[in-house]
């Protein structure tokens, strides 16, 4: 009695330690367009099960969902098809084969924050993204917007991630929860001015930000724009990232959009120098904590933070000193890592990437030790994608001949491919 009970709980222990195997649920362009592959996830009936679905490298034009939008350009109301393509669903992956060749992009004609993202994130917790570059308006058009067009908006999202992600436009670009969370892991962010705007605790870790240079536009740029509530203790952190691009002029680090504004600089690297004063005004807007520790420029030197600004306009353009420092002490600055913004919630770790295993080719049969942790492999043969498949061997087709090259990826539990493993060649 004994015995069976200890081999059935060695069998439970077995099956709970080994990743489930999957297939993804939908491919583009195999199964349909980018639209399509939304559309499927949010018509699902099980939403607490994951959903994932892979992008093949490429570029995807997105037209969005057609429903019809009012704006009003110079005093007359303009209706006109929403470009926009909006994911409800939570549990949802959609995942890039690169994010150097896989982009999904749209094109609205017309400027407006609310108006213009290629992807609108609604509500949808547990959304992780990685490995494509969104565009709003912007990739390989001779005529980008110089006004506001999201590639990415989130609302009212928890624990969302992205994972080498790049987010393109020029102003709000990346418009963040109201209340929600959001963790960012190596990923990119290019624009002009308030490019990464709102609410919500968001954690950019070893992200680069890009300055877009506009043409024939005097002001400046400025990084961030926070929006965030009163209840929430940290708003934006940059941790460890890399700010590089447009050095035509100086550039603030960001200003206060609305509400208790939080946002926080930390061991970041500066390539281009921002204004001496780091921050500037917007509205008359009170910041809550707009701060910085231990930037240093493209040198690795310590930047000069002793200007940074202190003093800020209320809406009435009457001169008030914030009472927080803008130098974060390094006691304070201990209270800003990964671990203390998200207590309840470990993103790194779903955010991980499989290592590859060591294939070996005997005939024409690829062999791997299978990875536990592995969703699935994807297969490339002679540089291409060619399947997907959960065993760990692979039988290379008899229509291929000598010099056939073959390499594996493994995706993780979320999706994401991680790097390729070693090469063998028939």
């Amino acid at each position: 009695m004994r015995k069976s009970l200890l081999i059935t709980l060695l069998l439970i222990y077995s099956f709970i330690g080994r990743a489930q195997k999957w297939s993804y649920d939908f491919i583009v362009p195999d199964d349909g367009g980018f639209l399509e592959a939304v559309h499927a996830a949010n018509s699902r009936i099980d939403k607490e099960v994951r959903f994932r679905i892979f992008i093949r490298k490429g570029h995807y034009f997105v037209k969005g969902e057609g429903d019809t939008l009012t704006t009003t350009e110079e005093g007359r109301e303009v209706r006109f098809p929403s470009p926009i393509t909006t994911l409800t669903a939570s549990n949802t992956s959609i995942v890039g084969e690169d994010w150097h060749t896989t982009q999904v992009e749209n094109r609205p004609v017309h400027e407006g924050i609310s108006i213009t993202s290629t992807l609108f994130v609604k509500g949808a917790d547990n959304t992780y993204l990685q490995d494509f570059e969104l565009w709003c308006n912007l990739r390989d058009n001779v005529n980008p917007f110089a006004g506001r067009a999201v590639s990415l908006h989130e609302r009212n999202c928890r624990r969302n991630i992205l994972v080498n992600m790049s987010l393109n436009s020029t102003q709000d670009t990346y418009w963040t929860n109201d209340g929600g969370t959001t963790y960012l892991d190596g990923c990119h962010v290019s624009g002009t001015v308030d490019f990464i705007c709102g609410g919500g605790t968001v954690f950019f870790d070893r992200c680069d930000i890009e300055l877009v240079k506009r043409d024939n536009y005097e002001k400046r740029d400025i990084i961030v724009a926070p929006a965030t509530a009163e209840e929430i203790d940290y708003g934006f952190v940059f941790d460890h990232c890399r700010v590089y691009g447009n050095d035509s002029v100086r550039f603030h680090l960001g200003r206060p959009w609305r509400f208790y504004p939080r946002c926080a600089f930390v061991n970041c690297r500066f390539e281009v120098l921002p204004d001496p004063l780091g921050w500037t005004n917007m509205s008359g807007n009170r910041p809550k904590l707009l701060t910085e520790y231990g930037s240093v420029d493209k040198d690795g030197r310590m930047i000069d933070l002793s200007k940074r600004r202190r003093v800020f306009e209320d809406r009435q353009k009457r001169e008030y000193e914030v009472d927080y420092s803008p130098v974060l002490s390094d006691a304070e600055v201990a209270g800003y890592t990964l671990d203390k913004v998200f207590p309840n919630w470990s993103p790194k770790q779903d955010a991980g990437q499989v290592a590859p295993p060591l294939i070996t080719l005997r005939g024409r049969t690829v062999r791997w030790k299978d990875i536990p942790e592995a969703g699935c492999y994807a297969v490339y043969v002679n540089g291409e994608l060619r399947d997907f498949i959960t065993s760990s061997e692979y039988q290379i087709p008899s229509d291929l001949f000598t010099g056939t090259k073959v390499f594996i990826r493994c995706a993780n539990q979320m999706g994401g491919l991680g790097k390729a493993s070693n090469t063998v060649e028939m």
